[in-house]
């Protein structure tokens, strides 16, 4: 049996496995943002990722879980960009278990200072050969690769939502 069953998504799937091999080797090297500040890309992941999302009072373990990266990883990548002093923690007055995110003023603004660079490097070129294609069909192309990350991910243990009961 050979690689018939692709069909005319063989070129598809090829360019997917070629990218993900590229973004495996190339994940863990660091990029120099400021004088003693380099991150990795999934470090810079992480980061964009609180700063996009600092109004959702969201925990560690829910970005965890939307970022697809197990919470031992995140949890050592939260470390670092505290103590780089790009990420604060912050606990709810209510709830002290969770920890919330927010970026420091100097994350922020280092933040700023290299997304256009880093838009310019990597994701320029991409965007511009999407750009022929609609809002819908952008939207399924999105939804057909989180699809096939579901299906990739199945080995994985499923996080079950725990069962609530009421406190009385």
């Amino acid at each position: 049996m050979g690689t018939e069953w692709m069909g005319r998504y063989r070129p598809l799937v090829a360019a997917l496995v070629r990218h993900t091999n590229i973004v495996q080797r190339t994940f863990s090297k660091r990029a120099p943002l400021t004088e003693g500040i380099s991150l990795t890309a999934q470090e810079w992941q992480v980061f964009e990722y609180i700063l996009e999302h600092q109004e959702d009072d969201s925990c560690m373990n829910c970005i965890s879980e939307q970022l697809g990266i197990p919470q031992s990883t995140f949890s050592k990548i939260a470390k670092l960009l505290c103590e780089l002093g790009l990420v604060d923690k912050y606990q709810a007055e209510n709830n002290r278990k969770n920890i919330i995110l927010r970026p420091s003023d100097m994350g922020a603004e280092i933040y700023r200072r290299h997304a256009a660079a880093i838009n310019q490097a990597s994701f320029k070129g991409f965007f511009s050969e999407l750009e022929s294609l609609s809002d819908d069909e952008l939207a399924v192309f999105t939804a057909a690769l989180e699809k096939l990350d579901r299906a990739l991910s199945q080995g994985e243990p499923e996080k079950q939502k725990p069962r609530l009961i009421k406190k009385v």
